[in-house]
């Protein structure tokens, strides 16, 4: 179990760093995380963009060696070397630079040479708490607005996959709401119910699945003793399951911009690992998401063996 960010920087240190491929890098947030991130030996960074700019950037930050720039001013086209490169092998990690979003997801899911692998791309954000004794995961706050029961059960296993890379071995997954009990008028508790009784049907080991729950009641031993709460989940949740994009993403910068959490993110469900951060993401944020990038790249080679 992961208890703050900087073990995760740290789990992220010491290896073989990863090739990570930054579409129009000319931005200065993105660079002084990836050029942080260069100094720590996580990565070797390849910078697609304004070769001028890109320089200008690196100057600024003071690195000389370990990068690879490649000159392309298109959006398209600069996707589209992004994609062939991960598709040939030559880059471990995708992060989006000064870039619509759009623009980066539409070459992800390109059926000729995006790089898409599972069935649901999805969003997990991690979030550090100063009084808490563990790191939380939670998805989806960034990419699926409004997902389908099956959809959530693809959130499920995409986010229990990522922790089982970081070296979790039964995370505790929480299907959050605003109660704690079936009540037909809240959709989130209708579809918690359903989704446990689909785990129910399909059995299996690799982690705990409870809810709905309300917040307190993942977080908080007080909260359950208090509510007379029972079961493995309840506050002492891993990854948290929010019913829609709205909950997922206020939850995400509530927490950053009010309670003085740390924060990274990833999107997962493609071939590599994608850091795709606000614009609102300070460099701390960005460099924990390469991180997390990072150290989930090294995770799924070990998974894999």
């Amino acid at each position: 179990m992961l208890k703050n960010l900087d073990s995760l920087v740290k789990l992220a240190l010491g290896k073989q760093p990863k090739t990570l491929v930054v579409v129009h890098a000319d931005d200065e947030f993105v660079m002084d995380a990836v050029c942080q991130a260069t100094r720590l030996g996580m990565i070797k960074p390849i910078l697609i963009g304004d070769q001028a700019k890109i320089k200008e950037l690196l100057t600024l930050n003071k690195i000389t060696t370990g990068y690879e720039i490649i000159h392309e001013t298109n959006d398209d086209i600069e996707v589209r070397l992004a994609m062939d490169l991960i598709n040939q092998g030559k880059a471990d990690i995708l992060m989006k630079g000064l870039l619509d979003t759009k623009i980066l997801l539409k070459g992800v899911v390109n059926s000729e040479f995006g790089i898409k692998k599972y069935k649901l791309l999805s969003h997990v954000g991690m979030v550090e708490f100063p009084h808490l004794d563990r790191i939380l995961f939670a998805t989806d706050g960034a990419m699926n607005i409004q997902p389908s029961i099956e959809e959530k059960i693809l959130l499920i296993e995409n986010a229990v996959h990522l922790t089982k890379a970081l070296g979790y071995e039964q995370p505790k997954v929480g299907l959050v709401s605003a109660v704690e009990k079936l009540n037909p008028k809240i959709i989130s508790t209708v579809e918690a119910e359903s989704i446990k009784a689909y785990y129910y049907d399909h059995p299996q080991t690799e982690f705990l699945i409870d809810g709905p729950f309300a917040i307190d009641n993942l977080v908080s031993m007080a909260s359950v003793h208090h509510k007379g709460l029972g079961g493995p989940v309840a506050g002492k949740a891993d990854i948290l399951v929010f019913p829609n994009l709205d909950g997922g993403n206020i939850f995400y910068k509530t927490s950053v911009f009010l309670g003085l959490a740390k924060a990274a993110g990833i999107i997962i469900g493609a071939k590599v690992p994608i850091v795709l951060t606000s614009r609102a993401d300070d460099s701390d944020t960005k460099l924990n998401s390469i991180a997390l990038a990072v150290g989930y790249s090294h995770g799924l080679s070990n998974l894999s063996h």
